[in-house]
Protein backbone atom coordinates (compact mmCIF):
# COMPACT_ATOMS: atom_id res chain seq x y z
CA UNK A 1 0.00 0.00 0.00
CA UNK A 2 1.41 3.25 -1.14
CA UNK A 3 1.27 6.99 0.60
CA UNK A 4 -1.72 8.12 -1.33
CA UNK A 5 -3.63 4.29 -0.66
CA UNK A 6 -3.11 5.10 3.39
CA UNK A 7 -4.03 9.09 3.20
CA UNK A 8 -7.19 7.66 0.94
CA UNK A 9 -7.94 5.29 3.67
CA UNK A 10 -7.58 7.51 7.19
CA UNK A 11 -10.22 10.07 5.07
CA UNK A 12 -12.42 7.38 4.28
CA UNK A 13 -12.50 6.87 8.08
CA UNK A 14 -12.84 9.94 9.06
CA UNK A 15 -15.75 10.98 6.58
CA UNK A 16 -17.55 8.00 7.74
CA UNK A 17 -17.36 8.22 11.19
CA UNK A 18 -18.26 12.79 11.12
CA UNK A 19 -21.39 11.43 8.74
CA UNK A 20 -22.36 8.41 10.69
CA UNK A 21 -21.80 10.94 13.96
CA UNK A 22 -24.24 13.62 11.86
CA UNK A 23 -26.89 10.80 11.82
CA UNK A 24 -27.00 10.25 7.83
CA UNK A 25 -28.07 6.52 6.13
CA UNK A 26 -25.24 4.28 5.57
CA UNK A 27 -26.49 3.63 2.77
CA UNK A 28 -26.78 7.06 1.81
CA UNK A 29 -23.09 7.80 3.03
CA UNK A 30 -22.16 4.27 0.69
CA UNK A 31 -23.24 5.87 -2.51
CA UNK A 32 -21.93 9.20 -2.26
CA UNK A 33 -18.22 8.69 -1.23
CA UNK A 34 -18.38 6.36 -3.67
CA UNK A 35 -18.22 8.89 -5.62
CA UNK A 36 -15.52 10.72 -3.99
CA UNK A 37 -13.23 7.83 -3.60
CA UNK A 38 -11.93 4.79 -5.16
CA UNK A 39 -11.74 2.29 -2.40
CA UNK A 40 -15.02 1.17 -2.48
CA UNK A 41 -13.99 -1.53 -0.28
CA UNK A 42 -12.34 0.28 2.61
CA UNK A 43 -15.70 2.71 2.57
CA UNK A 44 -17.82 -0.57 2.79
CA UNK A 45 -15.85 -2.46 5.32
CA UNK A 46 -15.93 0.96 7.37
CA UNK A 47 -19.23 1.09 7.12
CA UNK A 48 -19.41 -1.77 8.39
CA UNK A 49 -17.79 -1.42 11.43
CA UNK A 50 -19.11 1.44 12.32
CA UNK A 51 -22.61 1.44 14.51
CA UNK A 52 -25.04 4.04 13.28
CA UNK A 53 -26.20 6.92 15.31
CA UNK A 54 -29.80 4.97 15.67
CA UNK A 55 -28.16 1.68 16.22
CA UNK A 56 -26.03 3.25 19.30
CA UNK A 57 -29.23 4.73 20.47
CA UNK A 58 -31.41 1.33 20.47
CA UNK A 59 -29.10 -0.80 22.28
CA UNK A 60 -27.25 1.77 24.64
CA UNK A 61 -28.82 0.23 27.84
CA UNK A 62 -27.52 -3.45 26.88
CA UNK A 63 -23.73 -1.49 25.66
CA UNK A 64 -23.96 -0.08 29.40
CA UNK A 65 -25.08 -3.20 30.79
CA UNK A 66 -21.87 -5.22 28.90
CA UNK A 67 -20.20 -2.21 30.66
CA UNK A 68 -21.11 -2.52 33.90
CA UNK A 69 -20.96 -6.52 33.81
CA UNK A 70 -17.14 -5.97 32.68
CA UNK A 71 -16.53 -3.64 35.48
CA UNK A 72 -17.59 -5.66 38.21
CA UNK A 73 -15.55 -8.61 36.50
CA UNK A 74 -12.62 -5.80 36.81
CA UNK A 75 -12.96 -5.08 40.30
CA UNK A 76 -13.69 -8.83 41.17
CA UNK A 77 -10.37 -9.41 39.11
CA UNK A 78 -7.94 -6.91 41.04
CA UNK A 79 -9.29 -7.91 44.57
CA UNK A 80 -8.05 -11.37 43.33
CA UNK A 81 -5.04 -10.43 41.83
CA UNK A 82 -4.34 -9.28 45.46
CA UNK A 83 -5.78 -12.33 47.44
CA UNK A 84 -3.63 -15.06 45.02
CA UNK A 85 -0.62 -16.49 46.47
CA UNK A 86 2.27 -15.99 44.51
CA UNK A 87 4.23 -18.86 43.53
CA UNK A 88 2.37 -20.57 40.73
CA UNK A 89 3.55 -19.13 37.52
CA UNK A 90 0.02 -20.30 35.76
CA UNK A 91 -2.16 -18.96 38.44
CA UNK A 92 -0.15 -15.37 38.62
CA UNK A 93 0.01 -14.66 34.83
CA UNK A 94 -3.36 -15.67 34.47
CA UNK A 95 -4.47 -13.22 37.41
CA UNK A 96 -2.73 -10.59 36.27
CA UNK A 97 -3.73 -11.42 32.12
CA UNK A 98 -7.21 -11.46 33.77
CA UNK A 99 -7.03 -7.62 34.90
CA UNK A 100 -5.39 -7.12 31.63
CA UNK A 101 -8.11 -7.94 29.33
CA UNK A 102 -10.87 -6.85 31.28
CA UNK A 103 -9.62 -3.08 30.97
CA UNK A 104 -9.14 -3.69 26.84
CA UNK A 105 -12.96 -5.32 26.85
CA UNK A 106 -14.20 -2.53 28.91
CA UNK A 107 -12.51 0.72 26.99
CA UNK A 108 -13.30 -1.05 23.75
CA UNK A 109 -17.23 -1.99 24.88
CA UNK A 110 -17.32 1.83 25.76
CA UNK A 111 -15.90 2.86 22.25
CA UNK A 112 -18.19 0.45 20.44
CA UNK A 113 -14.85 -1.57 18.77
CA UNK A 114 -16.76 -4.23 16.69
CA UNK A 115 -13.33 -6.79 17.45
CA UNK A 116 -14.23 -6.43 21.01
CA UNK A 117 -17.77 -8.12 21.28
CA UNK A 118 -16.44 -11.87 19.82
CA UNK A 119 -12.98 -11.70 21.93
CA UNK A 120 -15.03 -11.44 25.40
CA UNK A 121 -15.46 -15.28 24.96
CA UNK A 122 -11.50 -15.24 25.22
CA UNK A 123 -11.60 -13.83 28.66
CA UNK A 124 -13.85 -16.90 29.78
CA UNK A 125 -12.21 -19.39 28.80
CA UNK A 126 -8.82 -18.14 29.95
CA UNK A 127 -11.17 -17.99 33.69
CA UNK A 128 -12.22 -21.46 32.76
CA UNK A 129 -8.78 -22.71 31.87
CA UNK A 130 -7.57 -21.07 35.55
CA UNK A 131 -10.06 -22.81 37.39
CA UNK A 132 -9.73 -26.48 35.98
CA UNK A 133 -5.77 -26.15 36.29
CA UNK A 134 -5.84 -25.03 39.84
CA UNK A 135 -8.35 -27.90 40.74
CA UNK A 136 -7.05 -30.93 38.77
CA UNK A 137 -3.38 -29.87 38.67
CA UNK A 138 -2.20 -28.01 41.36
CA UNK A 139 -5.07 -28.97 44.17
CA UNK A 140 -5.49 -25.87 45.21
CA UNK A 141 -8.93 -24.32 46.20
CA UNK A 142 -10.79 -22.08 44.27
CA UNK A 143 -11.82 -18.73 45.47
CA UNK A 144 -15.56 -18.18 44.94
CA UNK A 145 -14.53 -14.86 43.99
CA UNK A 146 -13.63 -17.03 40.32
CA UNK A 147 -16.78 -18.48 40.14
CA UNK A 148 -18.32 -15.14 40.20
CA UNK A 149 -16.10 -13.48 37.55
CA UNK A 150 -16.60 -16.55 35.68
CA UNK A 151 -20.42 -16.10 35.35
CA UNK A 152 -20.10 -12.52 34.78
CA UNK A 153 -17.70 -12.92 31.96
CA UNK A 154 -20.17 -15.23 30.51
CA UNK A 155 -23.38 -13.25 30.87
CA UNK A 156 -21.23 -10.92 29.47
CA UNK A 157 -19.94 -13.44 26.21
CA UNK A 158 -23.61 -13.87 25.58
CA UNK A 159 -24.68 -10.16 25.79
CA UNK A 160 -21.77 -9.56 23.57
CA UNK A 161 -22.56 -11.58 20.85
CA UNK A 162 -25.90 -10.22 21.17
CA UNK A 163 -24.81 -6.60 20.70
CA UNK A 164 -22.64 -7.75 17.76
CA UNK A 165 -25.63 -8.41 15.35
CA UNK A 166 -27.12 -5.71 16.63
CA UNK A 167 -25.07 -2.92 16.69
CA UNK A 168 -23.22 -4.31 13.32
CA UNK A 169 -25.76 -5.76 10.77
CA UNK A 170 -24.40 -7.07 7.75
CA UNK A 171 -25.03 -5.11 4.65
CA UNK A 172 -27.64 -6.98 1.91
CA UNK A 173 -27.06 -8.14 -1.07
CA UNK A 174 -29.84 -6.85 -3.26
CA UNK A 175 -30.62 -7.75 -6.89
CA UNK A 176 -32.31 -4.88 -9.14
CA UNK A 177 -32.96 -4.75 -12.68
CA UNK A 178 -30.64 -1.63 -14.68
CA UNK A 179 -31.75 -0.60 -18.18
CA UNK A 180 -28.56 -0.76 -20.35
CA UNK A 181 -29.50 1.95 -23.14
CA UNK A 182 -32.94 1.53 -23.10
CA UNK A 183 -32.72 -1.40 -25.05
CA UNK A 184 -31.84 -4.56 -22.64
CA UNK A 185 -32.19 -5.03 -18.72
CA UNK A 186 -29.84 -6.72 -16.59
CA UNK A 187 -29.61 -7.81 -13.09
CA UNK A 188 -27.07 -6.10 -11.05
CA UNK A 189 -26.38 -7.06 -7.41
CA UNK A 190 -26.19 -4.11 -4.85
CA UNK A 191 -25.16 -3.80 -1.09
CA UNK A 192 -27.39 -2.45 0.79
CA UNK A 193 -27.18 -1.67 5.14
CA UNK A 194 -30.13 -2.43 7.08
CA UNK A 195 -30.34 0.60 9.21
Amino acid sequence: MNKEQAEEKKLIAKEVKTRIENGEPKQKILEELSQLYKDKVTIMKQLEKTPSKTMKYKCAVFNYTLANFLLVALILDIILLYRVEWGSAIIDINSALNVGLDVVFLVGVLLYRIEIYSWIASRALVTLLTIIVSLTYYYLPVDPLVYVSLALIIFSFVLGLYLSVKLFPPRVPKIIEVDIDGIEKINKTIYVFAD
